[in-house]
């Protein structure tokens, strides 16, 4: 299980910052942290998820050209 936690001084860059993790596999654990800092967020991915992301994206597919 990995873990990752996002640190930002305001809501907007907390929430850029989270949405460019959510589409390699990371989701959501609790609610946001509010510290002196500004707000944090956790998330979480297992190793799992990484393997069913990879297993959706879309195959490089090979083209031949048939000889005759």
């Amino acid at each position: 299980m990995e873990y990752n936690i996002i640190v930002a001084p305001d809501l907007e860059l907390l929430a850029k910052e989270v949405g460019g993790f959510i589409p390699m596999g990371w989701k959501l654990k609790g609610g946001i942290l509010e510290h002196t800092e500004g707000f944090a967020q956790q998330l979480v991915r297992s190793p799992r998820d990484i393997v069913q992301l990879q297993a959706k994206s879309p195959a490089v597919k090979k083209r031949f050209k048939w000889i005759e």
